[in-house]
């Protein structure tokens, strides 16, 4: 097989031919006068009058046979074939076709269209024109986009191939239109307020900093889509705004969580977070309907319809109700108990009694398939929200529940400038303190204020909602996502790589079920991997014997305590685009790979036991990933 640069080069003789032929390989203006997908839907029109069209598009598939040649062009929004008959066309416009055109090239071909004696409609071309003559083949002419990392730098191939995720692209697009219409209807007004701030606010987050040349001074990129301006906007006069726009958060990654992404937040005078919910629960659905098609969707292991009434989800009676503690008489020791009794992990660092509760929170939180809302939070969780007039120990919050996880959150908004600027220098002295995620203290919003605001109702959601609908990590959603950049000339970062295999010991497996695992996962590694992992094949001895060679890349063997810690490292991995292979219970039992595929198609992934995970990439990345795992003894 030619390799990539003998297939350029080869290519870059096809565009010499071009310009000695005089043409050239990128005219600037084309003929093309039809899409594909109109001349399929006019087909018959078209076939009748015999009109003579010209398309343009980039070649998908050659093949000639004979004196003919068969094409498939396709422009975007559809294929079509084409055919060029060497008896039908002058010889130098037959010639030159097969001469300088690959596949992945765009061109332009004008002729009338038939259908063929095996009945598929068909251009017959009767001239062609070069439109741009690619230098790089596509990449199921040479090695394909096998590699996680390189489908997610080269995202234009990866879209051109697959069709689900072109869709995908124009779902995430219908989303967030259909918002700002439903948000437009309902008589909000829709904004842009700053990205650059002096003072980030809106959320507790760590920002990222930059410096403004013209001015002189340090600056953040927002971590909210406009919370203050827009509240400025509420002093202001304006009944209802909204803003959807970037937001930045300089925070780490998981399936869940991107450093900057695309979110909308509304701010609604003379509302209160009762009239929120109403407001939400109807433009979810709606939102829903317009880009799905649906309201029933399968979210992991949750089937969510979005049509069932919404429950309400009272923060501590959940909590009793999912593990009989009550957070307003338990200790934190009863709680940590309880923890441990529920084999979940926690961190003693900067450990109290409201991280404790949280956790325990997040443990009952994954239970609950929604769509519903969780009100009634304690204050001490969400020191910032106004109290309940009625009950001044949980604040006036809500947030969507779907599929085990907070999609989106609202308040009835704090407008007391006092007691504004008394939370906002409590921030302060934990930023001073060192909690980088802590708010700044924004004098002017509390001078704006002072000037008073009316009772308002704001609420916030990001595009998490549409990978949950999806059902996809918001990585995979998100068109381009940020990527450690390569070294000019196109060469990979010389960092190295290494491969970590975590072995499930919380399993009790015995020794040969241990090295059974490891030996599965590395097979399965090496094969998907193939030899990009040898820097070359084998080594000689002094008497010039081979011994072949071991791949380049350590492999280390770290121990987990649970099938739940190794699932949660595979889910975070995959959605960095890192290599993963796993082995289950399933995997073990049978070589069989049929009854492991059914055996699997019968259980929820929460009921798969993870008996080993391999992770491969980067020395970085899988390090921070595997961290908290000790090396086998």
């Amino acid at each position: 097989m030619a390799s990539l640069e003998e297939l350029r080069e080869a290519r870059l003789q096809k565009l010499e031919l071009l310009k000695k032929e005089g043409i050239n390989p990128y005219p600037a203006k084309t003929k093309r006068d039809h899409s594909i997908d109109h001349v399929i839907s006019s087909f018959e029109n078209l076939e009748k009058e015999q009109t003579t069209i010209t398309l343009a598009g980039r070649v998908m598939s050659i093949r000639a046979q004979g004196g003919l040649v068969f094409f498939n062009l396709f422009d975007g929004t559809a294929k079509f074939q084409g055919l060029l008959k060497q008896e039908e066309v002058d010889a130098k416009i037959y010639d030159l076709f097969n001469a300088a055109v690959d596949i992945g090239d765009f061109v332009e071909v004008t002729g009338t269209v038939f259908v063929t004696k095996r009945g598929e409609k068909t251009l017959s071309v009767k001239s062609w024109a070069m439109l741009s003559k690619t230098m790089l083949p596509l990449p199921e002419k040479w090695h394909g986009l096998q590699d996680n990392d390189e489908k997610l730098r080269k995202r234009y191939l990866d879209i051109l191939f697959n069709p689900e995720l072109k869709d995908l692209i124009e779902k995430k697009a219908k989303f967030w239109q259909s918002m700002r219409n439903f948000l437009i209807t309902e008589g909000f007004l829709e904004v842009e307020t700053p990205i650059i701030e002096n003072t980030t606010g809106g959320a507790d987050a760590r920002p990222f900093a930059t410096h403004h040349n013209a001015l002189d001074i340090d600056v953040y990129l927002r971590i909210s889509a406009g919370e203050l301006w827009q509240k400025r906007l509420m002093v202001a006069g304006f009944p209802k705004v909204f803003e959807i726009g970037r937001v930045f958060r300089n925070e780490g990654m998981s399936p869940e969580h991107a450093q900057d992404y695309t979110q909308m937040e509304f701010y609604w005078g003379y509302a209160d977070y009762e009239k929120g919910m109403d407001l939400v629960e109807r433009m979810y659905k709606y939102v829903a309907q317009e880009t799905f098609g649906k309201l029933q969707f399968k979210i992991g292991e949750f089937d969510v319809d979005l049509n069932k009434t919404w429950e309400r989800f009272d923060y501590a009676e959940t909590i009793k109700k999912f593990t009989e503690i009550d957070i307003s008489q338990a200790t934190l020791q009863e709680i940590e108990e309880k923890l441990r009794a529920l084999e979940i992990k926690f961190d003693t660092n900067g450990w109290n009694f409201s991280r404790a509760v949280d956790i325990l929170w997040k443990y009952c939180r994954k239970q609950i398939s929604g769509p519903g809302f969780l009100v009634n939070v304690p204050k001490f969780l969400s020191p910032l929200a106004k109290s309940h007039e009625g009950n001044t120990n949980v604040v006036q919050q809500f947030q969507p529940l779907i599929a085990g996880s907070e999609l989106g959150k609202g308040y009835s908004e704090l407008n007391d400038p006092i007691d504004q600027a008394e939370r906002f220098l409590e921030q302060e002295k934990l930023r001073l303190d060192g909690d980088e995620e802590a708010q700044m203290n924004d004098t002017d919003f509390v001078e704006a204020l002072e000037h008073g605001m009316p009772p308002t109702c704001g609420f916030g959601i990001s595009e998490r909602l549409f990978s949950y609908l999806a059902n996809k990590p918001i990585r995979e959603t998100q068109i381009f996502p940020l990527m450690k950049p390569l070294q000019e000339g196109g060469a990979k970062k010389k960092e190295a790589k290494v491969a970590v295999a975590l072995i499930n010991k919380g399993a009790n497996l015995v020794g040969w079920q241990e090295k059974n695992a490891i030996a599965h996962l590395t097979a399965a590694f090496g094969a998907r991997r193939g030899k990009e992992l040898f820097k070359f094949n084998s080594v000689a001895t002094s008497d010039d014997q081979k011994i072949n060679l071991n791949i380049q890349h350590a492999i280390l063997i770290k121990d987990a305590d649970s099938s739940d810690a190794l699932y949660n490292v595979s889910h975070v991995a995959k959605s960095q685009g890192l290599e993963v292979s796993e082995f289950t219970r399933e995997m073990l039992e049978t070589t069989n790979d049929k009854k492991v595929a059914e055996n699997t198609k019968s259980k929820p992934v929460k009921d798969i036991e993870f008996l080993g995970v391999l992770v491969f990439g980067y020395k970085s990345e899988v390090d921070e990933l595997t961290k908290q795992f000790k090396l086998s003894e």
